[in-house]
């Protein structure tokens, strides 16, 4: 690894930690795609756009420099993140640890999964199918089971699809047997990926294939039907 690199890299780290306290909250604005909260200007705190930009280069630089400094970044993100206010700052340090791809980093990504803003919860739902083996999917099962929130939960059924792993099969059986059409369809989406066989968008059939039962025949759609659902 360069060293004037990897000491570039801890410069901007501990910048980024004596910087990393919460500021006065202003209006939101839309910047680079996602909503993100902005800063009056205050001497010695660094504005949440500047710090998310800090986050993302720090990660960037590590990716380059080797497995020794992406670890060291990710205990510092570790560190970081119990202490952070901001759900955006949170979110970004979730996303940049799931780039780097070490152990530590998975550890952050689950425990992101029981944080207190929803909106961070989501983005370590879509973050953890980087997560390799069935562990990743055990995760997002617990998720889907028992979080409160449906946004949340709806993530979690679709990032255990792209796991591809057979875990996810069960609990997105449970899940097709929810009465909300959005589940049932996110479940059904994300058993397709995840079967040997597509079974269309039949929910009664892929409740047999998830049990493990004969599979009823394919329901046939009478043309004038389908015709009718390509206007409607």
């Amino acid at each position: 690894m360069n060293g004037s690199n990897h000491r570039r890299l801890l410069a901007l780290g501990l910048c980024l930690l004596a910087l990393g306290l919460p500021g006065c909250k202003g209006s939101p604005v839309k910047e680079g795609g996602l909503f993100a909260k902005t800063y009056d200007t205050v001497p010695g705190i660094m504005p949440a756009a500047e710090r998310i930009a800090a986050i993302r280069k720090m990660s960037q630089e590590a990716v380059r420099a080797g497995v020794d400094a992406q670890e060291e970044l990710t205990l510092k993100f570790a560190s970081l993140y119990p202490r952070e206010t901001d759900p955006l700052i949170r979110m970004e340090l979730v996303r940049a640890s799931a780039a780097l791809g070490c152990p530590s980093a998975a550890l952050l990504v689950r425990q992101a999964t029981k944080d207190s803003d929803a909106d961070v919860r989501i983005t370590a739902c879509k973050a953890l199918p980087r997560q390799q083996g069935a562990e990743a999917a055990g995760v997002l099962a617990e998720v889907l089971g028992s979080d409160a929130d449906l946004d949340v939960r709806l993530a979690a059924a679709r990032a255990l699809g792209e796991t591809r792993n057979p875990a996810a099969v069960s609990p997105l059986g449970s899940a097709l047997e929810e009465s909300d059409p959005a589940m049932q369809y996110r479940a059904v989406s994300s058993l397709r990926a995840t079967a040997p066989e597509d079974l269309g968008n039949d929910v009664q059939r892929w409740r047999e294939y998830v049990k493990g039962e004969p599979l009823s025949p394919p329901k046939t759609v009478p043309l004038a039907e389908r015709i009718r659902g390509l206007f409607y």
